[in-house]
């Protein structure tokens, strides 16, 4: 979810919508953190920028690693659609209670270690703006970790359809990506090196006339990335 002054994008649909469900009165206002949390929030931007995948992973709490199991590729996809996110090592960290009841089990997943804060990394977009990557977090043995859901078998054969229909998606991205051609792709190259996606998809968008998923797949590929 972005937090903008400027273009809005749906940054992280996940967190964003445990953000909603949670009533205004519900939430207390939004803090700093704690040390804990904003060592936290530093491993998560570093990971992120790195696109580290064995340091992300240190930031899943064991419960839920351990519940996923050999799930590698509901897990590589999670990790995925967060680095696909556009991040910066200088950002304002805020931190909100969410309501006990923000994230309970359905029949789709469970939350081996529930949700308990929302974590907002705020930071300045090259268009003047500013744009929020909102985590969910939690508690297991006293350490923060970052809250992520686990499948259950519904779940998993949900995932196996958004697969398929995600692979669809892939082919339309990359006969759009045929498309770039100078000097977009150059444009488009350069806010990629500056990990800025969030201009990067803007433009996509407005030059290619695309919508915002083909955009982002666009820009993922530019960046060496699989096309979600």
């Amino acid at each position: 979810m972005l937090k903008p002054s400027g273009t809005i994008f749906a940054l992280l649909a996940l967190a964003a919508a445990a953000a909603l469900a949670a009533p205004a009165s519900a939430q207390q206002s939004a803090e700093k953190g704690t040390p804990q949390q904003q060592e936290l929030a530093r491993k998560m931007v570093d990971a992120m920028y790195a696109k580290d995948s064995t340091a992300i992973k240190r930031l899943f709490a064991p419960s839920t690693l351990k519940c996923i199991g050999k799930n590698e590729d509901y897990l590589d996809d999670r990790i995925r659609k967060q680095f696909a996110l556009p991040i910066s090592k200088n950002y304002h960290l805020t931190v909100t209670k969410l309501a006990a009841n923000v994230r309970m089990p359905n029949k789709f997943s469970t939350y081996p270690m529930p949700p308990t804060d929302l974590m907002g990394i705020e930071f300045a977009t090259q268009d003047g703006g500013t744009a929020t990557v909102n985590e969910t977090i939690g508690q297991e043995d006293g350490k923060w970790y970052e809250a992520q859901p686990c499948p259950t078998e519904l779940g998993m054969q949900r995932f196996a359809k958004q697969q398929q229909m995600r692979a669809a998606g892939r082919k339309q991205t990359k006969e759009a990506m045929a498309r770039v051609q100078e000097p977009l792709k150059s444009q488009l190259l350069a806010f990629v090196a500056k990990r800025d996606n969030a201009d990067a998809w803007k433009l996509c968008m407005k030059s290619l006339h695309v919508d915002f998923k083909t955009a982002r797949g666009i820009v993922a590929m530019l960046a060496g990335d699989e096309a979600d």
